[in-house]
């Protein structure tokens, strides 16, 4: 049996070769529109950049961005959307909550109103609620 990773021959008689291939790369495909596609690596060419270079720096950068959000903390001023998104969620889960025959405690309610206010972020709202009693 012969695997194929990254264009390599792969036998399981050389299983010393499987960690050194395996753990760097992976492969990822998607669909996108032809002339996105056409201009995407018309612009990686004119910088002299591989297009999947590029692609993995985006992604680093979406990664780094998106936990960011997360462990930074919220500020007062979210949109109307975004606080209308929040409270959608936070109504969610309290259904959610419901159906199970639970009611939040008076801390996850106070909680649930900081974090569609904004003063709180995902994160910091899921934390384990410590009762004070």
């Amino acid at each position: 049996m012969y695997i194929h990773y990254n264009k390599i021959c792969y036998s399981p008689k050389f299983d010393f070769l499987k960690g050194a291939m395996m753990s760097k790369e992976v492969q990822m495909t998607f669909r996108v529109e032809s002339e996105l596609r056409t201009d995407f690596a018309a612009a990686a060419a004119a910088e002299d950049r591989p297009a999947a270079q590029l692609l993995r720096e985006f992604m680093r950068a979406y990664v780094n961005q998106s936990k960011q959000k997360l462990l930074t903390s919220a500020n007062d001023n979210v949109s109307p959307a975004e606080k209308r998104r929040r409270e959608q969620a936070v109504n969610f889960a309290r259904a959610s909550v419901g159906l199970e025959g639970f009611k939040p405690s008076p801390a996850a309610e106070a909680s649930a109103r900081q974090f569609i206010n904004g003063r709180v972020n995902m994160a910091e709202l899921v934390k384990p609620i410590k009762d004070a009693e």
